[in-house]
C-alpha cells in the first residue's frame, strides 16, 4: 500500500501544467497504468458510458492546438486523452451491461435475479434525453479526478482542460463515427523547466475551513 504522506506528497506536487517539455515522453506502460485507471473509474450503475481517445499523432495534437484557444499544452505534451462520452443511452447499452455483467459473475442470463437487474437498470435510466446526456457528462469528470490523482502518483503532468471547442474536435477525430461527443481534453507527460506555474506555492482553503464534521 501506498504510506499516506506519499499520497498528500503527490497530490501537492500536482498543478495543472501550463508548459509541457516537448522532448519527453510517457512510456506505453504509464499510458496503460493510466488507462486502466480510466478503466477501473467508479461510474453510475457501472454502466461506463464513456471511453478515452488517445491522440498521439503529433499532426493531430498540432491542429487540436486551434481549437483549445491557442493553447499549447495539447501539441507540446506527450498524449492527449480525450475524455467522451456516449451521445445517447439507449436499451442496447442496457442489454450489453447487463450480458457483460451476466458473463463476467457467471450468472444465468434468463435467471430472475438478471432480469430483475436489467428492469431495474431500464428503469432508472429512464430519463429525458436532455437530462441523459448531463448525466454520463458527470460520469467523465469523475474518471478525470481519477485520471488525475494517478498521473500524480506516477509523478506525471497532466493538465485538466474544459476550454475548447468540442465539436471541432469530434469532427478532427471523427468522434461521431464512434457515436462520442467529447467532453473535456487531458494533456499529459513532463513539466517544462521554464514553466513559471511549476513554482506557484498551491492555494488551498486552510484545511479547517474546507471541513465540515457531523457527528
Amino acid at each position: 500500500m501506498i504510506e499516506p504522506q506519499e499520497i498528500l506528497k503527490s497530490l501537492q506536487w500536482r498543478y495543472a501544467c501550463k508548459k509541457f517539455d516537448s522532448s519527453k515522453r510517457i512510456s506505453e506502460d504509464q499510458l496503460e497504468l493510466l488507462l486502466n485507471a480510466f478503466n477501473l473509474t467508479a461510474t453510475s450503475l457501472g454502466m461506463q458510458l464513456m471511453k478515452c481517445v488517445v491522440v498521439s499523432n503529433q499532426d493531430l495534437k498540432e491542429e487540436m492546438v486551434s481549437f483549445c484557444h491557442g493553447q499549447r499544452q495539447v501539441a507540446d505534451c506527450s498524449e492527449v486523452l480525450v475524455l467522451c462520452r456516449f451521445n445517447t443511452v439507449e436499451e442496447k447499452h442496457v442489454d450489453e451491461y447487463v450480458h457483460r455483467s451476466a458473463t463476467i459473475r457467471e450468472m444465468d442470463m434468463n435467471s430472475s435475479k438478471v432480469q430483475g437487474f436489467r428492469n431495474m437498470v431500464l428503469s432508472t435510466t429512464n430519463y429525458s434525453d436532455e437530462r441523459k446526456l448531463h448525466w454520463m457528462t458527470n460520469q467523465v469528470y469523475i474518471s478525470l479526478g481519477n485520471l488525475l490523482n494517478t498521473c500524480a502518483m506516477l509523478g506525471i503532468d497532466s493538465c485538466p482542460m474544459e476550454g475548447f471547442l468540442p465539436s471541432a474536435v469530434d469532427k478532427m477525430l471523427n468522434l461521431t463515427n464512434f457515436g462520442l461527443n467529447s467532453v473535456l481534453l487531458l494533456p499529459v507527460g513532463y513539466r517544462h523547466e521554464e514553466d513559471a506555474y511549476s513554482n506557484y506555492s498551491k492555494v488551498r482553503r486552510d484545511f479547517n475551513d474546507s471541513i465540515i464534521r457531523i457527528v
